[in-house]
C-alpha cells in the first residue's frame, strides 16, 4: 500500500488540471484487482472529469508486477481500493 501510494504521488501529472481547466481538491476513487500472477487487472476509476480518470488509469498501469495474495499457500486474487486525492490550482 505504501509503495503504491509512492508510485501514484511520483507519477500523477497534476498539469492535467491546467490543460482542462479543472481546479480545487478532487478525489478519484480507484479499484483494481491483483490477480493470481500479480498483474493489475479490472481497473475501475470514477471521477466527474474524464481527463482525471484517464490519468488515474495511466498511473495505475505503471504499478509493477505485485506479489499475489495467498490463502493456504495458494495464490489468490485480491481487490484493492484507494482514493487518489489531488489539489489542482
Amino acid at each position: 500500500s505504501k509503495s503504491i501510494n509512492q508510485i501514484i504521488r511520483k507519477n500523477f501529472d497534476a498539469r492535467v488540471g491546467e490543460r482542462y481547466g479543472i481546479t480545487g481538491v478532487n478525489r478519484i476513487p480507484v479499484q483494481f484487482t491483483i490477480d493470481k500472477s500479480g498483474q493489475i487487472t479490472d481497473v475501475k476509476v470514477r471521477s466527474p472529469y474524464k481527463a482525471l480518470e484517464d490519468e488515474a488509469r495511466r498511473v495505475i498501469g505503471l504499478i509493477p508486477l505485485m506479489e499475489p495474495g495467498r490463502q493456504r499457500e495458494n495464490p489468490v486474487k485480491v481487490k484493492f481500493s484507494l482514493p487518489i486525492t489531488v489539489k489542482l490550482d
